[in-house]
């Protein structure tokens, strides 16, 4: 279902123009039971959600889990669909809550999270993609987090932080923490 790879999440760009109409029309007929719908739902924003999910989860094949639980979770809502005032936010918080009880399942069954090994981590890009990737991997999540949704696909930090249950605030101070941590690590001011 995802065709993305880790190396493809910095140079992935999506345009939003910022009309809910048709994430409204999809998430309406996916509420009335037609399942094309959901396709529908997953080519306007199964590469952001990725995206998301790969700043969540630091590696290509959990950011892929993570994905394909949001879509399931879409698939049996029903008609709460409805009520949903921003499809687009809708759809993050629930990969959001979908990498939250994947983590809760991980401590309740005393397991390590996997994590990317940022030292070895490979590409065939340029090197300054891959010493960004293991940067943005080598930060902390919230910070990671709020640098993938505003960087690479333009959310507020209002819509981060509904996203993420935090304060506007809160979701601007990570991301501007993340920021310099990046600087930091790459060793650019």
């Amino acid at each position: 279902m995802i065709k993305a790879s880790a190396s493809s999440v910095i140079h992935t760009t999506v345009s939003a123009d910022g009309d809910d109409r048709p994430d409204r029309e999809l998430f309406r007929r996916l509420a009335g039971g037609d399942a094309d719908a959901l396709a529908g739902i997953y080519d306007r924003h199964g590469a952001a959600l990725f995206r998301h999910a790969f700043a969540l989860a630091r590696n290509a094949s959990d950011a892929k889990d993570l994905v394909q639980a949001t879509f399931v979770r879409l698939a049996t809502v029903g008609a709460p669909l409805l009520g949903a005032r921003r499809p687009s936010n809708y759809v993050h918080r629930m990969l959001r809550s979908a990498w939250v009880d994947a983590l809760r399942r991980r401590t309740v069954a005393r397991e390590e999270p996997v994590e990317a090994n940022v030292a070895g981590a490979s590409g065939g890009g340029l090197a300054a993609a891959i010493d960004v990737r293991r940067a943005l991997l080598a930060l902390p999540e919230e910070q990671r987090e709020a640098v993938v949704l505003h960087l690479f696909d333009g959310w507020s930090f209002r819509e981060i932080g509904a996203m993420t249950d935090v304060s506007t605030s809160t979701a601007a101070s990570r991301y501007r923490l993340g920021i310099e941590r990046l600087r930091r690590i790459i060793g650019t001011r």
